[in-house]
């Protein structure tokens, strides 16, 4: 138990962590380089990022299962280490070739050349970074560290070099360099845990499970990142600029929740190993619960300050992003949703084949969405086509979760929040008819959310989850008042 709350907290601080750091670079970048230069880099990235999933496949969710298993029988633990970075090098190869070949001949790609070149560089490097064998040996101690410290490299890269908006390859070039820094970090460190050899290798053990998680990902990732891409292909940079500033603040909000639902999983393999469907009925309703206390709100915030939010958050010229920011809000509930039923259940009870249905499900509807309607709405085609490609995927896993296990979400928690967020929208309408300054408008809006949120949840739902998480954060700033005291004194 000690070990878990050790590595919960070294989680907890890489994640808030890998949130803060792109809310200080991101606002800095986008007003240097411009939405058209940012959406290239994300365009470039988004294709390198593809071929990275094609030459890992399954390796890394494999490789931390696998890893783990063996953690404390060192030479099992290198075969299987080994076996997986011959899978890896061979995928590699691959992929750089294809890459180099799609670099020199695809006339769209032409244009991008220059950050290809760097790219297949990153490619590469990317065999090497084994981050899942550190998560397998359960590292994360050495995770967070050494997270934190490149990072911090990192943004004090930006600041220093990223000047105007001719910089833009080198902006890119320092995301390349992150993962420089990681891979031979890492790979020093990894020597200290195991010992790299291919003879007596036994791939046929290990190709057919790669294959099989690698099949998962590339299903989950026709919903969730293909869209990006094929923006690009078919909307061009400007496009995929909007695209990716509208889903910056929501995936730095879902990173909080994606780490408690994380964290949840090994308690409910527990439960389920046990039968106690009625506390994992109790779970689900109350982890829904906390979910819609604490969307809706951000949601309904987000609808009303939507312009104020992007221009805070990107400068002026990405004002095409506020619409796609506005239907890519919404996905704080759905995919929270999502999390719950199958992070947290689906994926616990071991289910393949209901995680097989769910990502064909997806990825299905997301491959024809793109292609009808992308081309035509651009960012917000994109954006309404992951969003629907998200609620198919949920729907999906509601039904499988009462199928499988038995277990339904109380949809009424839902529609109580929903009449409660009436008095959300009250003072943002009054709010809105006095036409402040943009980060004036944020923090009276701000201010007046907090305020309802307060007022509903502790003085008239009296929620006892919410009640607690404030006092524990009261105990923790009191507990930093009186050190910062004591260091005066």
């Amino acid at each position: 138990m000690a070990n878990l709350k050790v590595n919960f907290s070294y989680n907890l601080t890489l994640t808030v962590c890998n949130n803060l750091f792109p809310l200080i670079t991101y606002p800095y970048v986008s007003r240097i380089l411009g939405v058209e230069r940012i959406g290239m880099c994300n365009y470039v990235d988004g294709i390198i990022n593809y071929f990275i999933l094609f030459s890992t496949l399954g390796i890394g969710s494999y490789g931390v299962r696998e890893i783990a298993k063996y953690k404390f029988d060192p030479e099992r633990k290198s075969f299987v280490f080994s076996n997986l970075m011959a899978i890896n090098v061979v995928g590699t190869i691959i992929a750089m070739f294809s890459l180099v070949c799609a670099t020199i001949f695809l006339p769209q790609l032409q244009s991008y050349r220059d950050f290809l070149w760097l790219g297949i560089i990153k490619l590469m490097l990317n065999m090497f970074l084994i981050e899942w064998f550190f998560q397998g040996i359960q590292e994360f101690k050495y995770i967070t560290i050494r997270s934190v410290l490149v990072r911090l490299v990192y943004v004090i890269g930006v600041f220093v070099f990223v000047h105007t908006k001719n910089d833009v390859l080198i902006y890119y070039s320092l995301t390349v360099a992150v993962t420089l820094i990681n891979a031979v970090v890492n790979w020093r460190y990894s020597k200290k845990f195991i010992r790299l050899s291919f003879k007596n290798l036994q791939i046929s053990l290990f190709i057919t499970p790669v294959l099989a998680f690698g099949y998962y990902r590339l299903l989950t990732s026709m919903y969730t990142s293909f869209n990006l891409v094929f923006l690009g292909f078919s909307s061009g940079d400007t496009e995929v600029g909007y695209f990716s500033t509208a889903t910056k603040l929501y995936s730095i909000l879902m990173g909080a929740f994606t780490a408690f639902t994380t964290v949840m999983v090994p308690k409910v393999s527990e439960m389920l190993a046990y039968g106690e469907k009625k506390k994992l009925q109790i779970m689900a309703n109350k982890t829904f619960s906390l979910l819609t206390i604490i969307s809706l709100p951000i949601i309904i915030f987000s609808l009303f300050c939507a312009e104020d939010i992007i221009l805070l958050l990107s400068g002026p010229g990405y004002e095409g992003a506020n619409t796609p920011f506005r239907i890519v809000i919404f996905l704080l509930l759905i995919i929270g949703m999502e999390q719950i039923t199958i992070q947290q259940f689906l994926m616990a009870s071991s289910s393949s084949k209901s995680i097989a249905i769910v990502s064909t499900v997806g990825a299905v509807v997301g491959f024809f969405l793109n292609l009808l309607i992308t081309p035509r709405l651009g960012a917000v085609g994109s954006s309404i086509s992951w969003g629907i490609s998200e609620l198919a995927v949920l729907v999906t896993g509601l039904y499988l979760l009462k199928k499988k296990l038995g277990i339904i979400l109380n949809v009424s928690i839902f529609f109580k929040r929903i009449r409660w967020s009436a008095f959300y929208v009250i003072p943002l309408i009054v709010i809105s008819f006095f036409h402040f300054v943009h980060w004036v408008n944020l923090i009276i809006s701000g201010m007046a959310i907090i305020g309802v949120f307060l007022l509903i949840n502790l003085k008239v739902e009296k929620d006892n989850q919410i009640a607690n998480t404030i006092r524990r954060i009261g105990s923790f700033s009191s507990l930093l008042c009186i050190l910062k005291r004591a260091k005066h004194t």
